[in-house]
């Protein structure tokens, strides 16, 4: 499904500002970007009820390759080597770099805190950026390499004060696609500045073939019925918890999407062995809007890519799935992801 298409391990950064602070959660790599407040606690609008025992869970771990380099020297940096993506997907373009410098944590910290999207604003204490497409000077072509003070957000990066050799600060470069802040990261690599080395150079590693991410999924054995003649209106509102488990607060977790899938000749246990690449295995896919606020919607209004409707659960021999998508968190990998059985 296209939400497996865009991984990212940052959750939107619209108030970042140079030194960052005031916005919740830096990272959620796979997470959901949950809350303290429960998603939960009023009636059911559509007659086909999602919940915590038909959701999905996951575990999800990072394993950052480090490149070690010179203290204090500016570095070439360049990512022509990234072919494939954190999902081992082709890799798409490269169009923002971002550097994080991160105090009082080990790589290890780090690494778990990414995966399940708990990293705080007040542990990151220098973001900068560069958009290689405004690097990449005149005739639209874009950059494929950068010194690292070039990069920038309000003042530029000074490695001379910025990029210092420290037993408990660690530095996290992030390729993305897209320029918005918090989505799209196709490749990540830790640089470490160190006395001893030489290097000024860093080519960013591919991120599947330095198998950077773990992902399982255990989809639920409760799947939802759903009435073959209809009506199809899907409601989320009880649903307390993401699948990670984390609490679910819709006032900070704005579920934008919802997609129905068909896999032909598909069974749960094929979809969960196979769980990342589900955009690719999809037989058919709808999507439909949720307006601003709302936990249900109509299936009846979703359609395909060309504008193709929606036309019914007319096919058999294979699996019907539902997610709800929140496009604004960290990826659009589903909040919820349930089975369906038409009946």
């Amino acid at each position: 499904m296209r939400w497996a298409a865009d991984l990212s391990p940052l959750s939107p950064l619209s108030s970042l500002s140079p030194s960052p602070q005031g916005f919740a959660l830096l990272v959620c790599l796979v997470a959901s970007c949950g809350s303290s407040n429960g998603g939960g606690g009023m009636s059911p609008v559509g007659n086909v009820v999602l919940r915590d025992a038909n959701n999905y869970t996951s575990q999800s771990s990072l394993n950052i390759p480090t490149i070690q380099t010179a203290s204090a020297q500016d570095l070439s940096i360049s990512w022509t080597g990234i072919s494939k993506d954190l999902l081992c997907h082709t890799a798409a373009s490269i169009d923002n770099v971002a550097f994080l410098k991160i105090g009082n944590m080990s790589p290890s910290d780090i690494e778990a805190k990414l995966a399940t999207g708990q990293l705080l604003s007040s542990e990151v204490a220098i973001y900068r950026e560069l958009h290689t497409a405004s690097a990449g000077g005149d005739g639209g072509t874009a950059a494929t390499s950068t010194m690292l003070s070039k990069l920038s957000y309000g003042t530029a990066l000074d490695p001379a004060t910025d990029y210092l050799e420290s037993t408990t600060t660690q530095y996290l470069l992030l390729f993305t696609h897209g320029t918005t802040l918090g989505v799209g990261a196709q490749a990540m690599t830790f640089i470490q500045p160190t006395a001893s080395s030489q290097n000024t150079a860093v080519a960013a590693p591919d991120a599947c073939a330095s198998n950077v991410l773990t992902f399982n999924a255990t989809l639920s054995t409760m799947p939802v019925s759903i009435p073959v003649a209809g009506p199809w209106k899907i409601d989320w509102s009880q649903i307390t918890k993401d699948n990670f488990g984390n609490t679910l607060d819709f006032s900070q977790t704005k579920l934008d999407k919802v997609e129905l899938a068909y896999f032909q000749s598909m069974t749960a246990a094929d979809l969960q062995t196979h769980f990342l690449d589900i955009e690719i295995d999809a037989t058919s896919l709808y999507t439909v809007a949720v307006p601003a606020g709302q936990k249900y919607v109509d299936l009846a209004a979703a359609d395909a890519d060309g504008g193709t409707a929606f036309p019914g659960f007319t096919t058999t021999g294979g699996t019907w799935a539902v997610a709800v998508l929140c496009s604004a968190c960290s990826i659009p990998a589903p909040i919820v992801f349930a089975l369906l059985t038409p009946s």
